[in-house]
């Protein structure tokens, strides 16, 4: 593996790991400079409590040195104490990226799908859910679905990557391809995008926002997967029942029954 010092270092691997890190450099370049615009909502992920070891609030009161497995994976002499230091993110207000999931909880969420019939809803997911339109009663007509681009298969392994769709090195030109087709949708409403996509979806997003800020977006995360319990949940047990009880409260225990029995 290109990361975990089990490749050896050639010119493919070394190159492979410059393109990468570039990718990084752009997400953290939307973090630091963000649109100037009070409709736009930054997040951070609990990832970064995780890794840390400090799971607490607020995000950045970090005292944090340098996370071994970002020198065993990365070979990169980094701290998020610098990096906060570095981009004075310190004063910064944001918002955890787990919101969706808390309305997963609360069920708030559920009242997603009533919202979304007054837009033309976007959505970029795994192919299972092209058939979103039908689950949440959407018209045929204003709905876009766009699937998971074919990242390659084999990408860094680890506590540190644990998103299954993180986008892999080789894969810049299909991230500004997609850029260019969510941009090419026309339409009479305004539009929603909902991605179910990794790390792309922040990219995707930031870019998207600053050429319409008129139109809505969210990194829904897993939080999609609660519409599909007659497929495989890649979801840790804890997670998974608060999943079940979002699922049963939309579909009715009857239907939700049927759907599990498919799976």
């Amino acid at each position: 593996m290109i990361f975990k010092r089990t490749a050896e270092p050639t010119l493919e691997v070394v190159r492979q790991r410059q393109a990468y890190l570039e990718y990084l450099e752009e997400i953290l370049d939307d973090v630091v400079r963000p649109p100037d615009d009070p409709r736009w909502i930054q997040t951070i992920s609990l990832d970064l409590d995780y890794l840390t070891g400090k799971l607490r609030k607020p995000a950045f009161s970090l005292r944090a040195s340098v996370d071994p497995r970002l020198l065993s994976y990365w070979q990169w002499d980094y701290s998020y104490g610098d990096l906060i230091r570095r981009f004075e993110l310190g004063e910064r207000s944001f918002q955890f990226a787990q919101t969706l999931t808390r309305g997963l909880v609360s069920l708030s969420l559920l009242e997603l799908p009533q919202i979304a019939r007054r837009y033309h809803v976007v959505v970029v997911a795994p192919e299972k859910m092209r058939d979103l339109a039908d689950r949440w009663h959407l018209d045929p007509e204003h709905f876009t679905f766009q699937p998971s681009p074919p990242w390659p298969d084999r990408r860094p392994n680890g506590s540190l990557f644990s998103d299954p769709v993180l986008p892999a090195l080789r894969t810049h030109v299909t991230r500004h391809r997609l850029l260019e087709q969510l941009q090419s949708i026309t339409t009479t409403r305004p539009r929603l995008y909902l991605f179910e996509l990794g790390t792309c979806a922040q990219w995707l997003i930031a870019r998207l926002f600053r050429a319409r800020p008129g139109d809505s977006y969210l990194d829904m995360g897993r939080c999609l997967e609660a519409w599909y319990p007659d497929t495989p949940w890649p979801l840790k047990a804890p997670v998974a029942a608060v999943y079940r009880r979002a699922a049963q409260a939309y579909y009715g225990r009857a239907r939700y029954l049927a759907l599990r029995a498919r799976s």
